[in-house]
């Protein structure tokens, strides 16, 4: 997208400001992670911390086992004759048009300065009416996570350097795709490309997943080469970094009308969504396209999803292929519901019809038993007990009413 272009200008959806999470009250999580949510998604926050833990258990108990899904929404069994790559993103028109503020089109209208409102705690979260984020925070972004270098000794007996980053896990979706393949629960699973790292937040770090979202992204950007890569030669842009890169988007017209309703992110903490990653990679000169999903009298919001979901992955496929597990080179997709956001990296069909997305969640971190996995070909007892954590089924997604993704 060339400056000139860059009046077009998205809109974040007003069907937001109308749900209950308008006058919901936050809290602080119990469990200490420094999260703040509201009271309506507090007990699926704590029950994914509970996932979270049991994946760090070296051993499953039977208290720690998933239960399979139920069948609840959209039914997949006749998934390979459904989803051609002709019918791919055929459910995002028809699901979004009956009022979808943010839907392609919406994404090219122009929107009057005088029209724009400030937006509240609804949409910016905790803080949004902070001025600068506290002095502690600030130095701990500034800081940055611990990096850690270290000798391994590889097949062939050499030594090696090896890179830690504490926030960061790499080479987790082929580990993932083993769990699937594993799993006598799935029926088939696509994966995007593995070469996109889990980065997840700081402990204390708070709610800043739209920054570790972007950052997931890039890091697909980086490792897979693709256009726009050489903006990010020195390494993954931090929180702050991104903030500054979002603010000069603004600067030079991208979608603009987010400066007067956040009032300015710079060193706040202020949530962001989809019109910031969109003006982030525009400005760029990174191709992308925002979509939204939105409730119809005819389809729940979040079966329009998993239509959608399904549709961009089997494209990527052969229609003669019949792998339980594929591992495609597609992008991740950023994921936006109200008051949070993740990165989908794929998507699985259970045996019992069901569906599942499959997520990098920036506020929980990959377990150590999840680590261990890579780069072996170990089999587990109770793979479902650790890909729990990584997905989002229709308990989690049928509280909402509208969904936005964004592709690079």
């Amino acid at each position: 997208m060339q400056p000139q272009d860059a009046a077009s200008e998205c809109q974040r959806p007003s069907v937001w400001e109308k749900t209950e999470f308008q006058t919901d009250k936050y809290v602080d999580c119990p469990h200490g992670c420094g999260e703040v949510v509201t009271n309506t998604e507090l007990s699926t926050h704590l029950d994914l911390h509970f996932a979270e833990e049991v994946a760090h258990e070296d051993s499953a108990s039977p208290q720690s086992r998933a239960l399979v899904e139920k069948p609840d929404g959209h039914q997949f069994d006749d998934f390979d004759d459904r989803y051609s790559v002709q019918d791919k993103y055929a459910f995002r028109t028809e699901a979004g048009k009956a009022h979808n503020p943010r839907s392609k089109t919406a994404y090219h209208k122009t929107t009057s300065v005088g029209s724009v409102k400030r937006l509240g705690r609804a949409e910016l979260g905790p803080h949004a009416n902070e001025k600068r984020m506290p002095s502690w925070l600030l130095k701990m972004l500034e800081k940055g996570p611990k990096i850690t270098q270290s000798n391994q000794l590889s097949s062939d007996g050499t030594l090696s350097k090896h890179v830690t980053i504490e926030n960061e896990a790499s080479h987790v979706i082929p580990v993932l795709a083993k769990l699937c393949e594993q799993d006598t629960s799935v029926q088939r699973a696509f994966f995007c490309s593995p070469e996109v790292r889990h980065i997840f937040k700081m402990p204390r770090e708070g709610g800043f997943c739209g920054y570790r979202n972007i950052q997931m992204l890039i890091s697909y950007i980086q490792e897979a080469r693709t256009p726009g890569h050489e903006h990010f030669q020195k390494g993954l842009p931090t929180i702050l970094e991104l903030q500054d890169m979002i603010e000069n988007a603004w600067d030079i017209g991208f979608n603009s009308v987010g400066r007067i309703e956040t009032g300015g992110i710079r060193g706040t903490r202020k949530y962001i969504g989809t019109p910031e990653a969109q003006a982030l990679f525009s400005s760029l000169g990174i191709q992308c396209e925002a979509n939204s999903l939105a409730e119809t009298k005819e389809m729940r919001a979040h079966d329009a999803l998993y239509m959608d979901v399904a549709a961009y992955f089997r494209q990527a496929c052969s229609l003669d292929r019949n792998d339980k597990v594929i591992v495609t080179e597609l992008a991740p997709v950023y994921f936006q519901h109200q008051g949070h956001s993740l990165t989908i990296i794929g998507f699985e069909i259970r045996d019992n019809g069901s569906a599942n997305l499959l997520v990098f969640d920036p506020m929980f971190r990959t377990s150590q038993a999840t680590k261990r996995l890579v780069g072996t070909s170990a089999k587990v007892p109770d793979p479902a007990r650790l890909l729990k954590a990584y997905r989002r089924g229709s308990a989690y997604l049928q509280k909402y009413k509208l969904f936005e993704m964004l592709n690079t």
